[in-house]
């Protein structure tokens, strides 16, 4: 190891050049940091005693300067992230002197070998408020959340087991109003601005995974209480959800999963609320434990469970900010069409390959997802074609949409040309039955509207999934993997996730027969 002396707790690889540390977080009530880097690494981690630090070498991994030096609270004083040379990035945890540390109890552990963890022993000291927590883009916060250590007491009730803590925090742009179940598995309904949102997977003290979602620039809604999250649900065995008077302020939301749970997409939406839906399975099908628990009615007027895939349910009435409208299907539509998503290629397909490598199949699949649960957000069943990278045939595709009966068939692709043509950019989408042109032009017309796009037109042409499908059919081309404007745009996932909600928002449109 470089410059250090000390107690080697771990080993390390030859380094590898060019990849960066991309986040971290120190959290104090678990006395645990966790990051995440660009590439794999091994890391190699030292204990200095005067004064107490501990040493994170990141052989191969460079370091922005943003991510450096941020005040933690609790057992570290403060974490800092340092080039110790031009292969290898440092990160220092200086401890906090009234913090008594074993070495030899320090624990790591990768998540996978790009996310690490590094736990640190021992009970939580009492932390006064005005210490922090340090997560990635949040400055000084303003108060640690609870801790449950292992070998604590049993956790009481599982009517108690929710979590939530708030704090006075300056207006912001996004208001969160609770956890809904629903029949596609969990909605986080917002009022204010669409939420800005993080994701991580790590583990707790006793090794149960947790999902953590950290929504900047956002509050609690008051009122929202513990019994009003959902109580064992789906396999998610307890909520958390604290407040913490960053700057600006901000949200965690900490799912602690079951055993038998699977693991979590986390979808956020372009017109408002989050969407937790499970991955590989229907929430019908996750295994329940034996115990029934009898949740209280806390508003019997409304005490009737909520419809079958309404992913926005009605929310306790709340002061915030006016919402963004989100249009909404008519009765007559939720719940008796199905739509078919078709994202293009996949699998040993990659369809076009773009500027700097950039694959078709992988963007389209990711649009589709977030097309697919903007839709399931409004109440309208959805099946895709391939929900992963996977080989699909092109008949079989048709077939699937005749056989599912499906009401409407939208195939997402992305185009292209010579590479030596960047300046051609834009959107175009393609029919070949009269009922598929009016299809086709409710999306051009819609994602035009909201996408700054170049309009190439509605065309009718014969390809196969439009010409072998008897439903109104249409195929989007949301961009030029080679066009010098397009090809930053489909490689950004914020992007993807606006182009996914504003194709759903065209097939609501065209159901709903609005021009």
């Amino acid at each position: 190891m470089v410059g250090v002396a000390g107690v080697c707790l771990f080993g390390s690889l030859p380094a590898k050049a060019s990849a960066r540390l991309q986040a971290w977080e120190f959290d104090t009530g678990q006395n645990r940091l966790v990051f995440t880097t660009e590439s794999g690494v091994e890391p190699q981690v030292s204990w200095l005693s005067d004064p107490q630090r501990l040493v994170i070498d990141l052989p191969g991994i460079l370091t922005e300067e943003a991510l450096g030096d941020r005040f933690a609270g609790g057992a570290v004083a403060a974490v800092r992230i340092t080039q110790a040379d031009a292969q290898t990035t440092r990160m220092v945890l200086e401890i906090n002197p009234s913090y008594s540390l074993d070495p030899k109890q320090v624990k790591v552990w990768g998540l996978t070998n790009q996310q690490w963890v590094v736990q640190l022993p021992g009970s939580t000291p009492t932390v006064a408020p005005g210490d922090g927590l340090s997560i990635p883009d949040f400055s000084k916060a303003a108060r640690p959340r609870p801790l449950t250590a292992a070998g604590a007491d049993p956790l009481p009730p599982l009517i108690s087991r929710n979590q939530v803590n708030t704090v006075a925090v300056r207006a912001t742009a996004t208001v969160l109003r609770g956890v809904q179940t629903t029949a596609e598995g969990f909605f986080i309904p917002t009022v204010g601005a669409a939420p800005q949102v993080h994701v991580y997977r790590t583990r707790d003290a006793n090794q149960a995974r947790q999902i953590v979602i950290d929504l900047l620039d956002a509050a609690i809604a008051p009122g929202l209480t513990p019994e009003a999250l959902p109580q064992g649900r789906y396999g998610i065995h307890r909520w958390s959800v604290n407040q913490f008077a960053t700057a600006p302020p901000a949200i965690r939301l900490t799912l602690t999963l079951d055993g038998f749970s699977p693991d979590w997409q986390i979808t956020p939406l372009a017109s408002g609320g989050i969407w937790v839906t499970p991955i590989g399975v229907a929430p019908s099908q996750i295994a329940a434990p034996p115990t029934t628990v009898v949740l209280p009615v806390l508003n019997p007027a409304a005490a009737a469970p909520p419809p079958v895939a309404q992913a926005r349910p009605p929310a306790a009435a709340v002061p915030a900010p006016a919402a963004v409208a989100t249009p909404t299907p008519s009765p007559a539509i939720r719940g008796q069409v199905l739509v078919m998503l078709d994202p293009g290629h996949g699998g040993v397909d990659p369809g076009a390959v773009g500027i700097g490598g950039l694959q078709e199949k992988g963007v389209v699949l990711a649009v589709a997802q977030h097309t697919a649960a903007a839709l399931q957000a409004q109440g309208i069943a959805v099946q895709m074609t391939r929900q992963s990278d996977q080989t699909v045939d092109l008949q079989p595709r048709a077939d699937m949409a005749t056989a599912a009966r499906a009401t409407v068939f939208v195939s997402i692709h992305a185009n292209a040309v010579n590479m030596q043509r960047p300046e051609v950019n834009g959107l175009e989408t393609y029919y070949y039955s009269e009922t598929g042109q009016v299809l086709a032009a409710a999306l051009q017309r819609q994602v035009l509207s909201t996408m700054a796009m170049n309009d190439r037109g509605v065309r009718q042409a014969r390809f196969l999934v439009l010409r072998r499908t008897a439903m109104p059919a249409a195929l989007i081309e949301i961009g030029f993997v080679t066009g010098a404007i397009d090809s930053p745009k489909l490689s950004d996932p914020r992007w993807q996730a606006q182009m996914g909600q504003s194709i759903a928002q065209g097939i609501i449109n065209y159901l709903s027969g609005r021009p």
